[in-house]
């Protein structure tokens, strides 16, 4: 017995690594912190640069692809989401998921992070030594759909272009204008029932015809 606790010691370490429960943006840029982590190691949730708490199981919806135009060409697609799990992937198998996937809900099912990639030449680069970003594997909450399972690649990126919505955040009234002409649009194509349409019309409401715009 002696004997298995000295060996339950020497591998705990690498055992609590290897399971880290959770991480915060902050931690993700702390070189002394993310030095000890191996590429694609799992987490179980992640507290975003915003503050936005996410974990195994939680609902996240898809935004919108990068796009300076107004309308979609048809093989528009997303920047920062693939389709299938890629942690262990390289990034040229990627297949980029294409824009029509526009305000499906999807499950949050693991995390993992990796290193990002040392900027400029260096002759012995060292990616242990950057900071890790945050990827996590979804799967639509419908699973007849074409592309049911996927992945957000860099979460923080995802968030910052609009990507994944920010649930969170407080929508400006030009924002929950936008919002409500695409999801009127998202109708008219039959990807959003009149129900889910109404719903959100009553929602943005009160930041649309906010009171002080009225004097």
């Amino acid at each position: 017995m002696f004997r298995n606790l000295i060996i339950f010691a020497l591998f705990f370490p690498f055992f609590s690594l290897a399971q880290q429960a959770n991480m915060t943006y902050d931690q993700t840029q702390d070189i002394s912190f993310t030095e000890k982590f191996k590429k694609n190691t799992k987490i179980h949730s992640y507290l975003t640069k915003d503050g936005l708490s996410i974990s195994i199981g939680d609902t996240l919806i898809i935004g919108h692809a990068l796009n300076n135009e107004e309308k979609y060409m048809f093989d528009d697609t997303f920047s920062h989401i693939v389709v299938g799990n890629t942690k262990g992937v390289t990034n040229k198998d990627f297949k980029p998921l294409p824009h029509n996937y526009s305000g499906r809900k999807v499950i949050v099912k693991s995390f993992f992070v990796t290193h990002k990639r040392v900027k400029g030449f260096k002759l012995f680069p060292n990616r242990k030594k950057m900071p890790l970003f945050v990827s996590i594997f979804v799967r639509s909450s419908n699973s007849l759909l074409s592309y049911s399972r996927k992945t957000i690649i860099d979460i923080e990126k995802a968030l910052l272009s609009g990507e994944i919505v920010n649930q969170n955040a407080k929508l400006s009234k030009e924002d929950a204008i936008k919002k409500l002409k695409e999801s009127k649009d998202l109708m008219e194509l039959e990807f959003l029932s009149k129900e889910e349409y109404e719903k959100l019309k009553e929602e943005l409401r009160p930041i649309i015809m906010n009171q002080n715009d009225l004097k």
